[in-house]
Order: C-alpha cells, then structure tokens, then sequence
C-alpha cells in the first residue's frame, strides 16, 4: 500500500498590525493582531497566547504557540459590535 503524502500549505503574511498586548504569565503574553495574508482579500483578527523563548543570540522573543483564535475581521466585528464595545468603555470610565 502506499501512503499519501500530506502537503502542509503555509500562507504568508502580507500586512500584520499588533493591536494589544497583555502579559498573562511572567512568560506568556497575549497579543491580538490585524493580519493580512497575501492572496487573500480578507484582513484577520488573531487573538494568541505567545511564551517567552531566546534566539541564538540569547535574546529575549515571544514564540506563537498553538493557543489562539483567528477569525476574518468582519465576524470579529460582528461579535464585538458597536453596542458590547460602548458598553466597555462606559465600565472603565465609572
């Protein structure tokens, strides 16, 4: 029998915004970005936890790990309307 070989397609990133950043752990933030993939009409929303890791040059980054959420950036909006975005803001005024 021969056994099929799978093809891992990996879109590349085009545009990526980092909207906000939240430290969770002393080493895993969570950041939601706006991305934008090459051939691909639609910006994203991903909302991902990130651990701290070091480059080869023992540098300080944050690794992407498999937590996370992206959605197309009309349902975010969708989700997140007009009305749950105003009512937040009134409950950090007081």
């Amino acid at each position: 029998m021969e056994k099929k070989k799978s093809y891992e397609t990996k879109l590349k990133i085009e545009y990526q915004e980092l909207i906000k950043e939240v430290a969770s752990k002393n080493y895993e933030v969570v950041r939601l970005n706006r991305i934008k993939y090459i051939g691909n009409n639609y910006y994203f929303i991903d909302i991902r936890f990130y651990q701290r890791g070091y480059d080869e040059d023992e540098n300080e980054i944050y690794y992407p790990t498999k937590k996370g959420v992206q959605i197309k950036e009309d349902l975010f909006y969708k989700l997140f309307d007009e009305y749950f975005f105003n009512k937040i803001d009134k409950q950090f005024k007081g």
